[in-house]
C-alpha cells in the first residue's frame, strides 16, 4: 500500500451515542459502506492525504497526542479504511471500475433508496406519500376537481423524505391539480461532483410504482445540440436521489390521477445533473460566460422551443448547508439560523423573477457563505424558463440534532 496514503471525498459527521463521541464516514459516490471510527482514528485519517508519509502521521499523533503510535497500528487503520474502499489504491480502482462498468450495462436505472428513504411496498409507498400530503406541515390532498394549468415548473426539495416529505407535497400538490405534463426536464444537484457540468443518462427510471421512461430520442437530439460530453460520467446517476426522489413523486402523482379519474396521461423524463458551479463563484464569472455551461443553455432552449408537448422542468434541490457537520466550527444558534432564513428568501426572490444575474450574487458575496448545494440546477433553470413568475409555497429548515446541523430548503411552482 502507498506509503502516503490518500483518502477519498466522504462525508464526515459526529453522532453522540451512550455519552461518547463517533465519527461517521459516508461515501457520497456508494462504492463504500458507512464505516464507524473513534475521534483518535479520525485524527490519524486526517493527514491521509496524500502528502503525508507514514512517518509525517506518526509525529503528528506524537505531537497531539504525547502517545507513539506504532507502524503496526497505523497499516491496521490503513487496511481497515482500504478493506472499505475508503483509500486511494489499486484495490479501490479495480472496484470502482467494476461498479461503473456492471451500471453501464443495465438498460433501466434500479431504484437505489428504495427500502431505505421510502418504502419498497407500492401499497406503503403509496400510503406514505399520501401522508405527507395529510402532514400538519403539509399542504393538504389535492383538489380533483381543479382546473390549474400546467405549471412550467415546479422546484421541490431533494432533502430525505422523513425530513422534508411534506415540503414535497407542496409543489407537487400545484402539479398534481393540473392537467400535468407530457415530459418533465429534471434538472438534480450531482452531489458526487462532476468533471462535466452536466450529465444526462439514456435509461429508463424504476421505481416501486413502475417503470419512468427517458425520452431517448430528445436525448440523443440534445446530445448532437451540445459541444460537451453528457455521457461520459453517466455513473454519477447511479445512486443520485436528487432525481430519483422526484421520479417516485411524478410515478405517485400519475398514478393517482388514474385511480381518480380512470385517465392516464403518459409522460416521459430527461434526466440531468448539474455539478457544481463553484468555480464561477470564486471568480465571480457569471456561469454561462463558461462555454461549456452557456453552449448547454442555449442548446436546451433551443430543442424545447420546438417542442409540440407540454413541457415541465423540475428542479430537485435543498438549499443551505450550515452546522458542524458540513464544516462550521461554532454550533448553531436561532439567531444564525434566522439569518440563514433571510438570506435564502432574498435567493428565493431573485429566484421568483428569474434574476440570473441577482441570484448569482446572493450566493457570490460571501463565496457561497451557506453551501447551496441547489445553485447550479436553479441558476440553470432560471437560464431555461422565459416569461415565466415564480410562487414561493413552503420554506423549511431541519435541523438535526446529532450532527448540530441544518438543512433549507423550499418548494416553488413557476407558472
Amino acid at each position: 500500500m502507498d506509503d502516503h496514503p490518500r483518502l477519498r471525498p466522504v462525508e464526515v459527521f459526529p453522532v453522540e451515542q451512550d455519552g461518547k463521541t463517533l465519527i461517521y464516514l459516508r461515501d457520497p459516490q456508494h462504492f463504500a459502506n458507512t464505516l464507524v471510527i473513534s475521534p483518535v482514528v479520525y485524527f490519524i485519517l486526517a493527514h491521509f492525504d496524500g502528502e503525508h508519509s507514514l512517518i509525517d502521521i506518526q509525529e503528528a499523533y506524537s505531537r497531539r497526542f504525547g502517545d507513539l503510535l506504532f507502524s503496526e497500528d497505523l497499516r491496521k487503520i490503513m487496511d481497515l479504511l482500504d478493506h472499505h474502499y475508503f483509500l486511494y489504491s489499486e484495490r479501490f480502482r479495480g472496484h470502482q471500475k467494476k461498479i461503473i462498468e456492471d451500471f453501464r450495462r443495465l438498460p433501466i436505472r434500479p431504484p437505489a433508496h428504495a427500502g431505505t428513504a421510502y418504502q419498497e411496498d407500492p401499497s406503503g409507498l403509496k400510503h406514505q406519500l399520501e401522508g405527507y400530503f395529510q402532514s400538519p406541515n403539509g399542504p393538504g390532498q389535492p383538489n380533483q376537481h381543479s382546473t390549474s394549468r400546467t405549471p412550467k415548473a415546479i422546484v421541490a426539495p431533494h432533502i430525505d423524505f422523513h425530513r422534508g416529505g411534506p415540503s414535497y407535497g407542496w409543489s407537487y400538490k400545484e402539479l398534481a391539480e393540473s392537467p400535468g405534463a407530457d415530459l418533465y426536464i429534471l434538472l438534480g444537484t450531482s452531489h458526487c461532483g462532476g468533471e462535466h457540468p452536466f450529465t444526462a443518462t439514456l435509461k429508463d427510471f424504476s421505481t416501486p410504482l413502475g417503470t419512468v421512461e427517458t425520452d431517448k430520442e430528445f436525448v440523443r437530439e440534445l446530445e448532437k445540440s451540445y459541444k460537451g460530453d453528457l455521457f461520459v460520467e453517466e455513473h454519477l446517476h447511479r445512486t443520485e436521489h436528487s432525481l430519483e426522489f422526484q421520479v417516485v413523486y411524478l410515478k405517485y402523482i400519475a398514478a393517482r390521477q388514474k385511480e381518480l379519474t380512470g385517465e392516464h396521461r403518459p409522460f416521459k423524463i430527461i434526466p440531468i445533473l448539474v455539478s457544481s458551479f463553484h468555480p464561477m463563484v470564486q471568480s465571480r464569472t457569471l456561469p454561462e460566460k463558461n462555454p461549456r455551461i452557456g453552449d448547454f443553455f442555449k442548446a436546451l432552449r433551443g430543442l424545447v422551443e420546438k417542442e409540440n408537448r407540454q413541457v415541465c422542468f423540475v428542479a430537485g434541490v435543498d438549499l443551505a448547508h450550515v452546522g458542524m457537520q458540513f464544516g462550521d466550527q461554532e454550533p448553531l444558534t436561532a439567531d444564525f439560523l434566522r439569518w440563514v432564513e433571510e438570506e435564502d428568501q432574498r435567493l428565493i426572490g431573485r429566484l421568483a423573477s428569474l434574476d440570473a444575474a441577482g441570484f448569482f450574487h446572493e450566493i457570490a458575496k460571501d463565496q457561497d457563505r451557506r453551501r447551496l448545494c441547489g445553485f447550479s440546477p436553479l441558476y440553470s433553470l432560471i437560464h431555461l424558463l422565459d416569461g415565466a413568475q415564480g410562487r414561493n409555497l413552503k420554506y423549511s429548515q431541519a435541523f438535526t440534532r446529532e450532527t448540530g446541523s441544518a438543512v433549507t430548503f423550499t418548494s416553488m411552482v413557476f407558472d
